[in-house]
């Protein structure tokens, strides 16, 4: 329960980032320290419980916004999110169990040369089973049934710049590894000093010096990544706008009219400043009420066109008759016969569609609060050329696709390039997802070393570099963040536009993570899978002897 209230607080709202090394200790401790006696099918089940409850009471702070889509959905979803941690809690009770935990007298645990000496290496042993169980979990909760890879370990330290950036390498779901494993060397070090101490025979921990190293590495790896570098860009002169509609407004037919003159003072008296000259303007997703192919949306975005010359991306609906409804972001320049779209891939369960809607009609039932239709997926996963002030393609992601980073990595090319994304994050009022949306998109700027434009409806429209820093490391003087938040308390429903500059390197390489994806996290998942295989086959094996 313990663990499962600090990792809470890791994460927006809270925003205790620190705690995310400590958090795992009471969970593991718990979970090591139980009767060296019973049997290791009584172990696992005792892991697995109390995983469960560290995973349920973690989700249902975490995800507590959910009651604003749906009061069900804020119980089940993690009272399934909560089966990947007591999975976790299982292996880390058996497989990830150091064997000298076995010895509950003092004395054995002390008097045994061989536990002594190869204590290091089993904790090691441990902690890289654990680390590499916990990081395999979470590759497969984002994949596993379309996935839900939102807050994993590594997001809770996105305020920690340095150690964050060795996700261009492993990707955030290895930045977990990181943080189990040496949450597991803690542990252990932990129980083996508080026995030493008891009988005053203090040892050296090789372990706890492997750790250190592993960290001091990471934190020069970061250090140098974020160092000043004298590298080409492309500055690219942007006007973000956020129309703050609220829901019900956005979807009444008598606020059309509304919305579409909203729009239009927030974006035209930019346009028209002396020596504005915007290369790109962005509206957030779904920002005009009525679809691309309407006239009077055709007519509405000819004229704005018409006033500067500039690119607009904006994201809108699409309804192609006899094919689909499309959430789509489209790219415009001059007037809308010019238009080039990207149709969004991964759609959101219950609310973009609902799965085996006509198969199983308790689901139309569950989602009908939600959604009335289901949107059709997109195929194509191009990044859209750009021209102003320069040749550079953008990388279109729609709403939550920003927190998958195998599909963001799908779109890179060996060529400058910027993510924009388009969301809105008004189904979630007043509460913490949107900004932990914002922590889970940074880590696209690192994994891929492309800088992002957010624009949202309602949520946290801002501007993110390849560092993932909200800050504009290269302007001649320090200056705020580069956000449409509250300026004294947090508060996402802002209407307002920010004219801003947004810097894209020229000569942007593909980072390993963008060649590779979440390899390192399926290969260590693989092997502590293997680990926890290989005793059962061992036993069978023996059992046909």
């Amino acid at each position: 329960m313990l663990s499962g209230i600090i990792l809470s607080l890791c994460y927006p709202q809270f925003n205790l980032g620190e705690l995310i090394w400590i958090s795992l200790i009471p969970l593991i401790s718990a979970i090591w320290l139980g009767s060296a006696k019973i049997t290791s099918k009584k172990r696992a089940i005792r892991g697995f419980a109390l995983g469960y409850v560290t995973g349920l009471i973690f989700f249902l702070i975490n995800l507590s916004w959910l009651h604003h889509i749906h009061l069900a959905a804020s119980a089940l979803l993690p009272a399934f999110l909560a089966l990947y941690f007591a999975i976790w809690g299982a292996f880390a009770a058996t497989i990830g169990r150091p064997s000298f935990f076995n010895s509950t007298e003092t004395n054995d645990f002390l008097e045994s040369k061989k536990i002594i000496s190869s204590s290091s290496i089993e904790s090691l042993r441990c902690a890289f089973l654990n680390g590499s169980a916990w990081c395999g979990l979470e590759w497969l909760r984002g994949w596993l049934i379309t996935g839900f890879p939102w807050n994993g370990l590594g997001v809770g330290l996105r305020n920690d710049l340095v150690m964050i950036q060795i996700t261009d390498l492993i990707g955030v779901t290895g930045l977990s590894f990181v943080i189990v494993f040496c949450s597991s060397i803690i542990t252990s070090l932990i129980f083996r000093i508080t026995k030493e101490i008891k009988t005053s025979r203090l040892r050296a921990h090789p372990d706890f010096i492997v750790g250190i190293i592993f960290i001091a590495s990471i934190f020069i790896y970061g250090a140098n990544r974020l160092s000043p570098k004298k590298d080409s860009h492309i500055e690219v002169s942007v006007l973000l706008v956020q129309g703050g509609i609220d829901q019900e407004e956005k979807w009444n037919a008598n606020s059309a009219q509304q919305i579409y003159r909203r729009y239009w003072d927030l974006t035209t008296p930019y346009l028209s400043l002396e020596n504005a000259d915007f290369d790109l303007v962005v509206w957030p997703e779904s920002s005009l009420p009525y679809s691309l192919h309407d006239k009077e949306t055709q007519t509405y975005l000819n004229k704005i066109l018409s006033v500067d010359d500039y690119e607009l991306v904006l994201g809108l609906n699409e309804h192609i008759p006899q094919e689909g409804i499309y959430n789509s972001i489209v790219v415009l320049r001059k007037n809308t016969s010019s238009a080039k779209t990207y149709r969004k891939i991964h759609l959101v369960p219950f609310g973009e569609y609902v799965p085996l809607r006509s198969t199983l009609p308790f689901l139309e039932k569950l989602a009908s609060s939600a959604i009335g239709i289901d949107f059709t997926p997109g195929k194509r996963a191009d990044p859209i050329k750009m021209n102003l002030p320069e040749p550079y393609s953008i990388i279109p992601l729609v709403c939550f696709e920003d927190t998958f980073g195998n599909l963001a990595r799908r779109f890179i090319k060996d060529e400058p390039q910027l993510i924009v994304n388009v969301t809105n994050d008004g189904w979630f009022g007043e509460s913490a997802a949107s900004e932990q949306h914002l922590a889970n998109a940074m880590f696209r700027c690192i994994e891929l070393r492309r800088p992002m434009i957010r624009s949202a409806n309602t949520g946290i429209s801002c501007i993110i570099d390849t560092t993932g820093n909200l800050h504009d490391r290269w302007a001649s003087t320090p200056g705020g963040k580069r956000m449409i938040y509250g300026d004294t308390e947090k508060n996402t429903f802002i209407t307002d536009s920010l004219p801003e500059l947004i810097r894209i390197p020229r000569n942007s390489t593909q980072t390993l993570y963008a060649r590779i994806g979440d390899s390192f996290s399926i290969a260590f998942g693989s092997i502590s899978l293997i680990a926890a295989i290989f005793p059962v086959l061992r036993r069978l094996t023996t059992l046909r002897k």
